[in-house]
């Protein structure tokens, strides 16, 4: 076990300071536990919900994802050097640290952010924004940590990408789409552009206060706000970093692999917060694709369409970014099948001209209940928060999302599928490429 001296004195003290949980901060925590509250604290965007529950969970999002990087590979070798040496810590420490006040500690990479986060029990707020704190600050970056830890980790990442069809065909999926900005890899494919030199003045660009941005679920907004002050004083300040516009070109690809056969049917899809377009949310569910009950195929358009094909699955996601977002389709399975399954698929996307009143009212319900778990599971969801609040300085509602939902017609539904289906598809096709279709066996226009 630790000595006590190893936590910071500051932090020591600020944990005797906490506030202890109890059944009246809960209930006053109740009164709006899904109301997220937004302050600017010395330059950095800070927002907060507090459920009143014993656990909170916390995220540092900083808009340096894989969009914005100056060269291949840099936001993969930044996110991967997260929780490692710092001027204040070693990595062991700042691990055996976590572990003695029971918190749990990550990181993750997106196309638009570097993402790191914790989860500790509330009383522990003020360590876990310290060392945070320390790692946009006094990383180490250096060459010998890079070498044994973190080239072979990216490595890997890599290695799991190929290995996974369905992951790799939405890679190419999004190269094809969008080209540059939200086309480029998330993931290094090569080492060429990435040395401890390289990622340190990436990290000098992207970790300043008008670039990130604190959020969290299951803390007392005044506490949070008091302890970004306090201790990210060392934050240099700077300028939010940008990209070019996101442009839709769609197209296809094609990539050869033994790992297995996937493909990707993918449309110009909608935005996150403030142009959230909800109708697109209530698309994705009439499509659906996957089952709430164990050992039932479902009922919704895709799971009927392909129920006729053993071992086929098709399912319909979408992912949200600041100016655009993917509608994608993912369809696997034997590779006699897929033509079949791709015609059946397309099918159903036409079928959404005559879909029902009550297929559009349990679609809704779904999307409702799906904003509303994500927000309640408390972690899932805050990337999305501190996207909005570096892209307009306002946190997204999970009322506002949902009244939105509610509003979403049959008409709007069916219009928004009209519109995508009008215009260019994206196709990315991973595996047999001697047996998986062509875009245009399937009728889309490319």
């Amino acid at each position: 076990m630790l000595a006590q001296s190893s936590i910071s004195r500051a932090t020591t003290q600020c944990l005797r300071a906490a506030p202890k949980y109890s059944r009246t901060m809960a209930a006053a925590a109740g009164l709006n536990p899904f109301q997220f509250e937004v302050s600017d604290a010395q330059g950095i965007k800070v927002a907060s919900r507090d459920d009143g529950a014993p656990t909170t969970s916390l995220a540092l999002v900083v808009r340096g994802g894989s969009r914005y990087e100056t060269a291949p590979g840099l936001a993969h070798a930044l996110q991967q050097f997260t929780w490692k040496n710092t001027n204040k810590r070693s990595a062991l420490r700042v691990q055996r640290e976590s572990e003695l006040l029971g918190g749990k500690i990550g990181s993750s990479i997106s196309r638009e952010n570097v993402v790191l986060k914790a989860q500790f029990l509330r009383q522990d707020l003020p360590y876990f924004v310290e060392a945070m704190a320390d790692v946009l600050t006094s990383t180490r970056f250096q060459h010998y940590v890079f070498s044994e830890e973190v080239a072979p980790t990216m490595q890997f990442d890599f290695k799991k990408l190929n290995a996974n069809p369905s992951r790799l065909a939405l890679e190419h999926a999004f190269s094809a789409a969008f080209h540059k900005g939200l086309g480029a890899p998330l993931l290094a494919t090569t080492n060429k552009y990435v040395n401890p030199g390289s990622i340190e003045k990436y990290a000098s660009l992207v970790y300043n206060r008008s670039n990130v941005a604190l959020v969290a679920s299951g803390a007392p907004h005044a506490q949070l706000s008091k302890w970004t002050t306090e201790l990210f004083g060392d934050l240099k300040t700077g300028s939010k970093v940008s990209g070019s516009a996101t442009k839709y070109f769609g197209g296809e690809a094609r990539v050869s692999s033994a790992a297995g056969s996937s493909y990707i049917i993918a449309f110009p899809g909608t935005p996150s917060s403030p142009n959230f377009k909800a109708e697109y949310k209530v698309l994705t569910h009439i499509l659906g694709g996957e089952t709430a009950v164990k050992w039932n195929s479902g009922f919704s358009l895709l799971s009927r369409a392909v129920a006729e094909l053993p071992g086929v699955s098709a399912v319909a996601k979408q992912q949200h970014f600041t100016d655009a977002g993917l509608l994608y389709i993912t369809v696997e399975g034997p590779d006699a099948l897929l033509e079949k399954a791709g015609q059946a698929v397309m099918k159903a996307l036409n079928d959404v001209a005559k879909v029902s009143e009550e297929e559009v009212k349990k679609a809704i319900a779904q999307a409702k209940f799906d904003v509303l778990s994500e927000v309640e599971a408390r972690s899932i969801g805050l990337e999305l928060v501190g996207q909005s609040l570096l892209q307009n300085g306002t946190a997204p509602q999970a009322n506002a999302i949902v009244k939105a939902i509610e509003s979403v017609t049959a008409d709007s539904v069916k219009k928004a599928t009209s519109n995508i289906l009008s215009g260019r598809a994206t196709y990315a096709a991973v595996g047999d490429c001697h047996v998986l279709p062509f875009a245009e066996d399937l009728g889309l226009k490319v």
